[in-house]
């Protein structure tokens, strides 16, 4: 291969450290430049109440980031990058990038407006954090008249809408003068600050260089740089954001706001190449990884491309001469960490929860990138700085390292991805690692892969066929957010023998992301027996665990295209019976369900429960109209027997001691929940009396270390009917400590977790109406149930493991996992399942909810 002057060259260490290289164009004309919309692949974050409602409406679509200020100017060409206004923010001294020598968040504001003044540069804020912080993503590339960008973005979508005919257009030289997208993320984690730093000082470059090599990769890229993906993490020097949630965790689920901005820019751009930057690892970790190997990816075209690239960033760190950033081999040379060449286990690529991981089923070649050195802890200011420095330098490298990898294979990294599209489309199955390079370079098993036949298609039915409409609305709506394509049928329609009403959605799987529709709808498999140790979660599925009724259509059948059309949103419209009606019914099996009754008792309206669940609403008309048409709600007619021996339900005053996901995931419900701990009750902080229900995970309420005064309330409070809710090995010490349910628990290992096959009690007022699956983590069953308590959940007696990791599942089979009864006069329910992990499973949240209203 013809290798050219090495841009690490070209780009001098000034990029590293201080001003930028010192012939720098002059300030750019502004009416040489104006800001549009975002690209019609993009979002805006509109998701209402928790995802249902509006959100992407379709690629032709002009929705850009919600903004905290005006826009230079109002230009209408979709997909050509704004220019915002950015304001200042308020100096907070607190800041936790101060001490170590690098920027805080409000210094930022005026370091993008210098970048500003190039007519390279445009900055957009795309969204805010969790605490009001905004969210900028700076976009490089040679100026472009608005007659370029249409055709740019002409093409950009072709690639996604029909790669065959993107193909064709490549090979007659279409994409010749087209610039390919390529992204970099930072700061997801907010202690682990550098990527921020190095990509400034990289956009300094970009912005005013008048170095060849640089103009020339303006010339053949859009870059794209998200500053800092956690603004109020980085201030406060926690890894999670406001809410406690790891970021780098929530891709698929996409929970969180400053993950839905960053996934909108995800989908606009679908970049070739995508870095997110983290730390600390002691030598400088880039991937790729060990297996197992997401099913659902074109591996092989993954592969051969993402070796090399970290080849080439392996070798822009070592030449920054920081020694401390690698490791040594046995025969004195230096290197990175580059697992697949240099594990055999424990950093895979499975759950596509993680960012570069996420971003590959659009595309791109993904690489999460581990800087060196932990700057925190008790070190001397000294050295803290040097931590720093070297971990920009690091940082910057690996970024540079990209850069020249794909400006030198632009063609190539173009090819391979509307390859991985176009075998979508077709329909083809994955094919194995044939590339010589990285099978000469694999340990252990990392060459293997397993192959995929996708599904025909997905169905998700309309009617009495559908678990739950609403359910159904926010997972195609989700769908859609994540730029996969959906129809549904404006007439009944037969597929694969079966017929289906009209209102039934239908994901055809040949189109270009079909690998994200595949892990989002899937079950996934058992990976057990793959690999002993894995890095994170095993299993995840928004079919299985989301609450909607989703079919899997295989074989080579054709679709009835006549009967279906395209959908561009998604929303429940709720609905309530015609004509007058004492009382109506709502029956809750969806998130919006447990919404809307919370929303009904905060407003003081006297609801009641039947032995089934149902929610008993008075016949106010207008309350539950509104109530409808917010939550996307039926309301159903409930007859005069219906209506008695119902048992009255108020307004749940929920204390917690659980984590930040599952204290997010009952906000997201409509609770109010109040952290306590046994310390705020002796202090006189807390009164039990303030409190209806306890939901209980960890042990910062312990019951043994209240004093004498409040424990004695305590079991007051019980025995006045108070509801307790455990969940797992913290909520079952929680019940034994109290002596409540007489249960014995066992636990599979700490790492196992996956989507299990559960037998749920019909009379149970927790599990009567659950899904036949659930989530578990570090997973606890129930070995030994007293007198008195309920099994609620069971596993299964065969074949109850889905899909995960855990072994030594046998042991599990038959197992209860939930369970329940009154103890001291409490409602009791303890969970050894994992009903509310990550604000992931969705389909799982009634359980908790109905637990805490019982």
């Amino acid at each position: 291969m013809a290798v050219r002057r090495p841009l690490i060259a070209l780009i001098a260490a000034a990029l590293l450290f201080g001003p930028a290289s010192a012939a720098v164009a002059a300030p750019p004309d502004p009416a040489e430049r104006g800001p549009a919309a975002a690209s019609p692949r993009g979002q805006s974050d509109t998701e209402l109440p928790f995802g249902v409602g509006p959100g992407q409406r379709g690629r032709s679509a002009d929705a850009p980031g919600r903004q905290s200020s005006q826009p230079a100017a109002t230009a209408k060409l979709p997909g050509k990058p704004r220019n915002d206004v950015i304001a200042d923010v308020p100096v907070e001294l607190t800041d936790a990038s101060i001490p170590l020598n690098l920027i805080p968040y409000h210094d930022i504001p005026a370091a993008l407006r210098n970048l500003q003044r190039s007519n390279r540069i445009s900055v957009e804020v795309i969204g805010q954090s969790v605490l009001g912080r905004d969210l900028h993503l700076v976009v490089a590339t040679a100026p472009m008249s608005d007659a370029q960008w249409k055709t740019w973005q002409q093409l950009s979508d072709l690639r996604i809408n029909d790669p065959h005919a993107a193909q064709a257009k490549l090979a007659a030289g279409a994409y010749a003068n087209w610039r390919t997208p390529l992204f970099v993320n930072n700061n997801i984690h907010g202690n682990e600050w550098e990527g921020t730093d190095a990509s400034l000082q990289i956009l300094q470059d970009l912005a005013f260089s008048t170095d060849p090599a640089i103009v020339d990769m303006l010339n053949k890229h859009v870059f794209a740089f998200v500053v800092t993906n956690n603004p109020d993490g980085r201030v406060a020097a926690t890894r999670a954001n406001a809410n406690g949630f790891d970021m780098n965790r929530d891709y698929i689920t996409a929970s969180q706001p400053e993950v839905r901005a960053v996934r909108a820019q995800l989908v606009r751009y679908s970049p070739l190449t995508m870095l997110d930057i983290h730390g600390y690892v002691n030598c400088t970790l880039i991937e790729p990884t060990t297996g197992p190997h997401g099913d659902n990816y074109e591996y092989d075209l993954y592969i051969k491309h993402a070796l090399r690239n970290a080849l080439s960033m392996e070798r822009a760190v070592l030449a920054t001469g920081e020694t401390r950033a690698s490791c040594t081999n046995s025969d004195g040379t230096r290197r990175n960490d580059i697992p697949f060449r240099d594990r055999t286990q424990g950093w895979d690529d499975w759950p596509p929860i993680f960012t570069p991981m996420y971003a590959m089923y659009h595309g791109a070649i993904g690489h999460t990138i581990e800087v060196p050195l932990n700057p925190r802890g008790n070190l001397t200011v000294a050295e803290r700085h040097e931590r720093t420095r070297i971990n920009t330098a690091v940082a910057a490298a690996t970024i540079r390292g990209n850069f020249e990898y794909a400006t030198q294979n632009r063609e190539a990294l173009l090819a391979n991805q509307l390859e991985w599209f176009r075998r979508g489309v077709d329909g083809e199955s994955t094919r194995p690692i044939d590339d010589p390079l990285a099978i000469s370079l694999a340990r252990g098993d990392n060459v293997k892969t397993h192959l995929q036949d996708f599904a025909r298609a997905y169905v998700i039915p309309a009617g009495k066929d559908q678990r739950s409409a609403t359910a159904a609305a926010r997972l195609v709506q989700f769908m859609l957010d994540n730029d996969l394509e959906v129809q549904r049928a404006w007439r009944p329609f037969k597929l694969g023998g079966t017929h289906y009403e009209a209102g039934t959605y239908v994901v055809d799987m040949r189109q270009a992301k079909r690998g994200l529709a595949s892990t989002l709808l899937g079950v996934g498999r058992d990976v057990t027996n793959d690999f002993n140790a894995m890095y994170d979660i095993s299993a995840w599925s928004h079919g299985h665990l989301w609450g909607a009724t989703v079919q899997q259509v295989n074989g080579n059948v054709k679709l009835d295209d006549k009967a279906l059309r395209p959908v561009t949103e998604a929303h429940a419209t709720g609905s309530v019976p015609p004509g007058k009606q004492s009382h109506y019914g709502l029956v809750v099996d969806s998130v919006a369900g447990i919404q809307a009754v919370n929303k009904l008792l905060n407003d003081g309206v006297r609801l009641s429960r039947t032995a089934d669940g149902t929610f008993v609403v008075p016949g106010d008309l207008t309350v539950v109209r509104q109530v409808a048409e917010a939550y996307g709600v039926e309301f159903i007619r409930m007859t005069p027997p219906q209506v008695r021996n119902t048992t009255p339900v108020s307004k749940t005053r929920l204390g917690v001691a659980a984590n930040g996901g599952e204290i997010f995931a009952l906000q997201q419900m409509g609770f109010q929940p109040i952290s306590v701990t046994h310390t705020a009750f002796n202090n006189g902080t807390l009164s039990f009396a303030d409190f209806d229900a306890f939901f209980v995970s960890t042990t910062a309420f312990n019951p043994l270390s209240l004093n004498a005064t409040q424990a004695a309330a305590f079991n007051q409070w019980l025995a006045d009917g108070g509801t307790i809710v455990g969940r797992g090995s913290s909520g079952k010490q929680f019940n034994d400590r109290a002596g409540l349910l007489d249960v014995t628990i066992a636990a599979g290992r700490s790492d196992a977790n996956g989507i299990v096959k559960v037998v749920n009690d019909p009379a149970s007022p927790i599990t009567g109406n659950a899904l036949p699956t659930a989530f578990v983590d570090a997973p606890q069953y129930f070995t030994r149930v007293g007198d008195g308590v309920r099994v609620d959940q069971r596993l299964a007696a065969e074949g109850f493991f889905l899909a995960g990791h855990w072994g030594g599942q046998e042991a599990a089979a038959g197992h209860a996992v939930v369970v329940s009864g009154v103890a001291k006069g409490a409602n009791v329910t303890l969970f050894g399942t994992e009903p509310l992990f990550r604000a992931h499973p969705e389909g799982l949240y009634p359980q908790v909810a109905a637990a805490l209203w019982w």
